[in-house]
């Protein structure tokens, strides 16, 4: 029943986080950032104030962001009851509430620094990797845990580079994306601090970054195209689909001026993008173990035999 717990909350809370996300971006392409100007307080007179629509945009986020604080808190505790040390239930339940305290430190930090861009960016990482954690610890709940021994073959060494190369790359795409936003037009308030780049130069290294990114997820289609784990090639799949549709979006709000709602729809495909690549990533894990499995079972039935 614990267990059951255990994972309901870690669906919870990261279905929540990716709310949160894009309920941020909302924030910022509404020119909200700076609604409230204080924190924890909205601003010197209130603690809550909705007197204006950019204060009441910024007030739903913040009410969002201490609704998905419980869950997260809750994870914590739980996996402290689900099972013993060493279950692989606790690290990524503390890596979570860890990651968000640490970003809601940092949202508090980039509202009075009138939203730096560095800070802003942060606050977006900060959520990728509490959303990493997030999957693991669903992962965890059916009683799996990583680990990085065993002897691989050479299709299985092969695919598990392509994974990281593609997990690493992708992340770095992130981070590139979160530059060009930093250097764009949607600040979060109209007034303040840009990063300093020509935003056309920043928008190249990106898409060079996406484009490096979907040619390693095509390499990686290709080498599983004729034999494979099935759940692997289905991972991939699944990212190629939302790799291209997001690029789609991404050259689309460039060349058409950067409107609102395709730079919404642009968070909200970045953030599903990263889920479907920590869950590539963590399906090849799954995979190789239990390749490592069957290889430590086919070696002890030798032995028997010999």
């Amino acid at each position: 029943m614990t267990l059951a717990r255990y994972r309901q909350l870690a669906i919870v809370t990261t279905v929540g986080i990716c709310v949160l996300v894009v309920a941020g971006g909302v924030v910022r392409l509404t020119g909200s950032g700076l609604g409230c100007d204080d924190w924890p307080n909205c601003n010197a007179e209130r603690f809550i104030d909705v007197s204006t629509g950019h204060a009441a945009i910024e007030q739903v986020n913040r009410l969002l962001s201490g609704l998905i604080g419980l869950p997260t808190l809750l994870l914590a505790i739980v996996s402290f009851r689900a099972a013993p040390r060493g279950s692989g239930l606790r690290w990524p339940a503390i890596g979570v509430l860890a990651s968000v305290l640490a970003n809601g430190v940092v949202g508090g930090i980039a509202v009075r620094g009138d939203l730096h861009p560095a800070l802003v960016q942060s606050h977006f990482l900060l959520a990728m990797i509490s959303i990493a954690f997030g999957l693991v610890a669903i992962r965890a709940s059916s009683g799996r845990r990583i680990e990085w021994s065993g002897a691989l073959g050479l299709d299985s060494a092969l695919r598990t580079k392509l994974v990281s190369a593609l997990t690493v790359v992708t992340a770095a795409a992130l981070v590139t994306g979160t530059v060009v936003t930093g250097a764009g037009p949607h600040a979060g308030e109209q007034d303040v601090r840009r990063f300093g780049f020509d935003i056309s130069q920043v928008a190249r290294l990106h898409s060079g970054t996406v484009i490096i990114a979907v040619a390693i997820g095509a390499a990686l289609a290709l080498s599983l195209a004729q034999a494979g784990d099935v759940s692997v090639r289905n991972a991939v799949s699944s990212w190629m689909f939302v790799a291209i549709l997001q690029g789609g979006i991404g050259y689309a709000q460039y060349f058409t001026g950067v409107p609102e709602l395709l730079v919404g729809t642009h968070i909200a495909g970045a953030t599903l993008l990263w889920v479907v690549t920590v869950r590539l990533f963590l399906t090849d894990v799954d995979a190789t173990q239990e390749h490592a499995s069957v290889a430590r079972n086919a070696m002890d039935s030798k032995r028997l035999h010999v």
